[in-house]
């Protein structure tokens, strides 16, 4: 019963020592203590978790001196101390049967120590949980790191953006419904040169000019207006406005305000910058008819 005490003792001791110990095992150890008082100050096990405390002590840092000479002192005083009383038995001289009378063999004398074996034992055994923690310890720093492979991100080549002209060319190509028309001069048929594309099932398209004469855009602007055959012919939808700044094809987008559902007549106004809601359709500069 005794052994098993002392074995659930140092088990105890062992986890104080390591990870401390709840209320239950504290009070249990204490009663323990009172059966086992050569325990009750020993510092074994406390050592021995402060070794492996040490293993990932930093070296490289400056311990101040008062400090290190404390630690040394105790160090000293613990591991070498001062002589302690032994018990020592001594027998009386034996004679040896095989030996003359007056032969005698001298005294023999036992020294034992002081110091209880099962306080050694604690120290065996804190030592043996030691070597495991750091063996452990060891094995985890040891693990080869996992390397995470990382995919290459898919970096998409930006598409180069179209010019008003390819996407002219690209849309009379899908467009199912494309109605194609060239402009004409009220005045002469041969002095505009271009043509509209409209598709009505995606209320899309595009105008194209060929010498139309430049504007100053802070006097005036071209205006493209749409006849709608549903709307009054007073009053066309308005289909953006656009300047020339230099001679050449231009193609510019059709932007319809409103939606367009049968267009009869495409024209091109003058107008103040800007455009207006409005034309008075006193001056138009081309005409195409559906």
């Amino acid at each position: 019963m005794n052994e098993e005490k002392k074995e659930r003792l140092f088990e105890l001791l062992a986890d104080q020592s390591m990870v401390g110990l709840d209320e239950k095992e504290l009070m249990e150890l204490k009663q323990l203590k009172i059966q086992f008082p050569d325990w009750e100050n020993d510092l074994s096990f406390e050592l021995a978790a402060a070794a492996i405390g040490f293993t990932n002590l930093d070296t490289n840092k400056i311990v101040p001196a008062s400090l290190r000479a404390r630690i040394l002192a105790d160090a000293d005083k613990f591991f070498n101390p001062t002589e302690e009383p032994r018990e020592v038995r001594s027998f009386a001289p034996r004679k040896d049967v095989s030996s003359p009378a007056t032969e005698t063999v001298g005294s023999i004398v036992e020294v034992e120590p002081n110091r209880p074996i099962w306080q050694w034992l604690g120290w065996a055994v804190a030592a043996a949980a030691c070597v495991a923690l750091a063996f452990n310890l060891w094995l985890t720093r040891v693990q080869p790191t996992t390397e995470i492979v990382k995919q290459p991100e898919n970096i998409q080549t930006p598409t180069p953006k179209l010019s008003e002209a390819q996407e002219r060319d690209q849309f009379i190509a899908s467009a199912t419904d494309v109605v194609k028309k060239d402009w004409k001069s009220p005045i002469d048929e041969q002095k505009i040169l271009g043509d509209i594309v409209w598709s009505n099932s995606q209320q899309k398209g595009y105008v194209r000019f060929r010498g139309l004469p430049t504007n100053n855009p802070t006097k005036e602007c071209y205006q493209l207006w749409i006849v709608d055959e549903t709307q009054d012919k007073k009053t066309p939808i308005s289909g953006g406005v656009f300047d020339i700044a230099e001679n050449g094809e231009i193609v510019i987008p059709i932007d319809a305000q409103l939606e367009i559902k049968k267009p009869i007549m495409f024209a091109v106004t003058k107008e103040k910058p800007g455009g207006v809601v409005v034309s008075k359709q006193t001056e138009f500069v081309a005409i195409a008819k559906v």
